[in-house]
């Protein structure tokens, strides 16, 4: 997004996890993004569509936004298909990240 508003094109060879969302954030368009994922420390998770998993040291579960938005309904157990897909599209993720450019110094936070 800063990029296209500044009219600059992103170094060669840079992945960016992101897009410009200036459309979505004017209300003109609905936002691409269908997946998300993050990590902080030692804290994870992935959302894929009204999907979310967490992996936290305050609390892990999956939970179905679109019928749990307090995510207090954990389905860890009842799906575990499910549970093993958003894993393994968080490692997709995190492999794409870690292999990005630039590396250092942010590549540990």
């Amino acid at each position: 997004m800063v990029c296209n508003a500044a009219g600059a094109k992103p170094p060669r060879g840079v992945v960016l996890d992101g897009f410009d969302m200036r459309g979505v954030l004017a209300g003109e368009q609905e936002s691409r993004r269908k997946e998300m994922f993050w990590q902080r420390r030692a804290d994870k998770a992935a959302r894929v569509g009204d999907i979310k998993w967490v992996e936290s040291s305050r609390g892990s579960g999956l939970f179905d936004l679109s019928k749990d938005i307090g995510e207090q309904h954990d389905l860890s157990k009842e799906k575990p298909e499910l549970l093993a897909k958003l894993k393994s599209r968080f490692q997709a993720w995190k492999k794409t990240m870690d292999e990005a450019e630039p590396r250092r110094p942010f590549k540990n936070f």
